[in-house]
């Protein structure tokens, strides 16, 4: 075997899915058996996929047939399974017609289903198939994952048919991971001292204004057909406001699903889904699990955060007026994190103090201690239990803080108009300053650095 060495080469790939043989010079026919090469490959660590029709061909020393470097073994790629899916089999239609209109502000009604109604239907994770490398090393496949989503209030789920059923008659809410059924409350007037806050169990529909001061709590959606001032606004759905907030820097705006809005200025939203502006984003703090899309308008001064693409016309303006973007990461999570991750270290030193200061006491005789160090003793015990119950609190907190919302490979920023200068990019950790106009971009994350590319 030992002459095979100086007339051949072999190469595996990295991912150890391919080797390739190459030739170093030429060679006797008489020097080459099946079994030489298979040992001269096996001492390689090349034993599975091997290519048999070639090595015959080497045997054979047909030359003319043979092209070096070739492919000697391929590896079988695992099949990944598929996830899970749902398929929403109910029919909303959200659109209102002219004749239907009463006033200008009628324009969406509410989504309804009957009591018995399917909404959607699940499709089940499959396994997929390990692989195997060159080296006969199993390949694990990656399984399927299920659906995350439930059965939320008036919804009744079928196990035998992986079905959602409506389990009343009332508006279907999509949240992010649970579906509901709720009844909708209506008011056709603004908010006012008669009306008071509001807080429902189900949906809420406001014909009128919110002014400041006013608190909006639904379980499910919220819509507002007309302007919000710097009031506060929650819903475990979706949130629509015809007009649009002027927030006033404390106008708030809170939703698990979409927040759609007219315009946007001095205020505060929180999406789970995505943001869509219909005009400009001013001077506002607004960060959406998905998507901001503000294709019509501009985004100028105050902080965006979106997981996967914010979508706009123009980003900045020609004040330079000072403009945070952040992609594929939840900003007001990423910062709450580093926060967390301080006060965990600071805690960490303590308890190793509280150690070794209960360590110095436990090593005196009780009978010789004094009343000073047994009170000293009964405060380190105390303090190391609070200690290690407040680090729980804050392992459990960062166990569910979703600070990574997108993947690298696909989140991006795409301006539609111009980028001006003084607008604060960030992809996680990697930062970049805008300093001279741009137009028609689309900016993302490449290998650890941020490309800027034409449109």
């Amino acid at each position: 075997m030992e002459s095979l060495y100086e007339i051949f080469k072999v190469d595996i790939s990295k991912d150890k899915m391919s080797a390739i043989l190459d030739q170093k010079q030429d060679y006797e026919k008489e020097v080459l058996t099946e079994q030489t090469i298979l040992s001269f490959l096996a001492a390689h660590h090349v034993e599975y996929g091997i290519n048999q029709a070639l090595i015959k061909k080497l045997v054979n020393n047909e030359a003319n047939s043979l092209t070096f470097p070739m492919q000697i073994a391929a590896g079988l790629p695992a099949e990944d399974g598929e996830d899970g899916q749902i398929t929403y089999v109910c029919t909303q239609n959200e659109i209102v017609e002219h004749e239907e209109r009463r006033d200008f502000r009628d324009v969406k009604k509410i989504p309804s289903l009957k009591k018995g109604e399917k909404i959607a239907v699940i499709s089940s994770p499959t396994s997929g198939k390990n692989g195997r490398t060159v080296s006969d090393k199993e390949v694990q496949a990656k399984q399927g994952k299920p659906v995350k989503i439930r059965a939320g209030k008036n919804v009744v789920y079928s196990e035998k048919e992986q079905s959602f059923y409506a389990a009343i008659d009332g508006q279907l809410s999509i949240g992010n991971k649970v579906i509901h059924v709720f009844d909708t409350y209506e008011l056709n007037t603004d908010l006012s001292l008669e009306t008071g806050n509001l807080k429902f169990v189900g949906s809420i529909v406001i014909r009128g204004n919110v002014p400041t001061g006013y608190r909006v709590e639904a379980e499910g959606d919220i819509y507002v057909y007309g302007l919000v001032e710097g009031a506060y606004l929650e819903a475990k759905g979706n949130i629509f406001i015809s007009e649009g907030i002027a927030g006033l820097r404390k106008g708030t705006v809170i939703a698990n699903g979409d927040v759609t809005i007219g315009y946007a200025n001095q205020a505060i939203i929180d999406s789970g889904k995505d943001i869509i502006i219909k005009n400009s984003i001013m001077h506002s703090r607004c960060v959406a699990k998905e998507r901001i899309i503000c294709n019509s308008g501009h985004i100028i001064g105050g902080s965006c955060s979106s997981g996967k693409s914010i979508q706009v016309k123009d980003v900045g303006n020609k004040m330079s007026t000072k403009t945070e973007i952040s992609i594929g990461i939840n900003q007001k999570n990423y910062e709450l994190e580093n926060a967390l991750n301080k006060e965990k270290q600071d805690l960490a030193d303590n308890i190793k103090k509280l150690h070794i200061l209960g360590d110095k006491l436990k090593a005196k005789p009780s009978n010789e201690m004094n009343v000073k160090e047994r009170i000293l003793l009964l405060k380190q015990r105390n303090s190391l239990k609070q200690s290690n119950e407040k680090m729980e609190q804050i392992d459990a907190q960062l166990d569910t803080l979703q600070v990574d919302l997108g993947d690298e490979e696909e989140v991006r920023l795409i301006v539609k108009g111009t980028m001006y200068p003084n607008v604060e990019l960030s992809f996680g950790k990697y930062k970049k300053t805008i300093t001279v106009p741009r137009k028609y971009s689309q900016i993302y994350l490449e290998d650890g650095e941020i490309i800027i590319q034409s449109l």
